[in-house]
């Protein structure tokens, strides 16, 4: 009763699960048996078993699905079982056996709660599974987020025995006389975190789990203030940021301040998919126009500061052609719903089709209001526009190749409306940037 007791306290007091559907994931050990019949036995929940068959360990991955299914037969108790096909999709990502199980596992989990299969998926991990993550971060090397071991609070994933020793689970399935099955994986010292489990044994007593749980609570109030100063930081050296393109643009000067300068460099673009500080001190000290790029984003140095856009627009290189539509021009993009750019030329001028693109390096016109041939390369060097800037340029350019228009900034001499102009056409380019 003693261990049921506490169970049904952990559960009301970190997590709120009254009339919500919770599946528990099972692979047949000792952990999550243990689990299972606890939240069989304590909660009014509708539940739900679900099983992973990572197929690795031959006749015995069956015999654990097999084991389970029995078992959910005889308790009226719905069973999902998904079977994977581990070792080629392991060659084929270049991950450790453990990682890719992992992954494929949660992956499988996103999917059953994304599509609203059920509200929350309980795990069996407990209190020695977090100590051993503690040590297998530190001898892998961590932060402070590794060294709070495994998170309990995840959202949609709750693990009941976090607060739970293995001795304490292992006492309470003799006392209820509850059955399992062994993995012989367990036994295998290949694996690092068997490793610190045996030399972890003989130190682990009630004064030891008591210093443990005070560590983590002290480590995670460290995490918290430092994740709300990363927000303080983050705004401090932000000059702009926009949705419509993705661009964050940071002041070098501010950021080159900060100490120690690769911690917060990691901590800031980690989440941008840049986790090489390295990499990121180089760009630092580079010249402008350097870039380098993660999985979804691209960050460019450009002049006194960084800019972070996303790699999509940066890649991005559209023509859209104009055919004659008599005396108006009405064109709509959905790229951005707040600009509008309008202006007006000679028609007698044009040759149709005319079309609409990025600026390239060589293209050159003759601005009103300026003297002379003016490459747009040096055109926008003068403006100091910056390199995601000019990435958003569009020209509008004619039958003949020549330059037309500029949107958003100027217009070329040769095209402009005189006192000689015939025939004026207006050009209005509607949610086109």
């Amino acid at each position: 009763m003693f261990y049921k007791k506490k169970f049904l306290n952990c559960l009301k007091k970190h997590f709120i699960l009254k009339n919500k559907k919770i599946y528990v994931a099972v692979s047949s050990g000792l952990d999550s048996m243990v689990m299972l019949d606890l939240i069989f036995k304590s909660c009014n929940n509708p539940i739900g078993v679900i099983h992973c068959n990572f197929n690795l360990r031959g006749d015995d991955s069956d015999k654990d699905e097999f084991f389970l299914k029995e078992f959910c037969l005889k308790n009226n108790l719905n069973f999902k079982s998904k079977n994977f096909n581990t070792p080629p999709i392991r060659r084929k990502k270049k991950f450790s056996i453990q990682m890719i199980a992992r992954k494929l596992r949660y992956d499988w989990f996103k999917f059953l709660l994304n599509n609203s299969y059920c509200d929350y998926i309980a795990l069996g991990h407990h209190l020695d599974d977090s100590i051993e993550t503690f040590f297998i971060n530190i001898i892998r090397g961590t932060g402070i987020k590794g060294l709070i071991g495994i998170n309990n609070f995840k959202k949609n994933i709750i693990r009941p025995l976090f607060f739970f020793s293995k001795k304490e689970i292992r006492s309470y399935a003799k006392e209820n006389n509850l059955h399992w099955r062994e993995d012989i994986s367990n036994n295998d010292f290949k694996y690092l975190r068997n490793k610190i489990r045996f030399f972890l044994k003989p130190i682990l007593n009630y004064k030891f789990y008591n210093g443990f749980k005070k560590s983590i609570k002290y480590l995670s109030d460290e995490y918290i203030c430092s994740y709300h100063h990363m927000d303080y930081i983050y705004n401090y050296i932000i000059i702009e940021k926009k949705k419509c393109p993705f661009l964050v643009k940071i002041d070098l000067k501010k950021l080159i301040r900060l100490y120690p300068l690769s911690t917060y460099l990691f901590k800031i673009f980690y989440k941008y998919g840049f986790k090489n500080p390295k990499n990121l001190k180089n760009i630092l000290n580079s010249k402008s126009g350097k870039k380098i790029f993660s999985k979804k984003f691209c960050l460019i140095k450009d002049r006194t500061t960084f800019l972070l856009v996303e790699k999509s627009f940066f890649l991005l290189k559209k023509i859209y052609y104009l055919h004659n539509l008599k005396n108006t021009f009405f064109i709509s993009f959905l790229i951005d719903d707040k600009k509008n750019y309008s202006t007006y030329v000679d028609y007698e001028k044009l040759i149709f089709p005319l079309k609409i693109r990025n600026w390239e390096k060589g293209d050159k016109f003759n601005p009103i209001g300026l003297k002379g041939i003016k490459k747009l390369s040096k055109y926008f060097k003068d403006k100091k526009m910056s390199l995601v800037e000019k990435k958003n340029i569009w020209v509008l350019i004619n039958g003949d190749n020549k330059i037309i228009w500029i949107i958003s900034d100027r217009l070329d001499q040769h095209f402009k409306v005189t006192n000689l102009t015939k025939k004026v056409l207006n050009i209005n380019l509607h949610n086109f940037f």
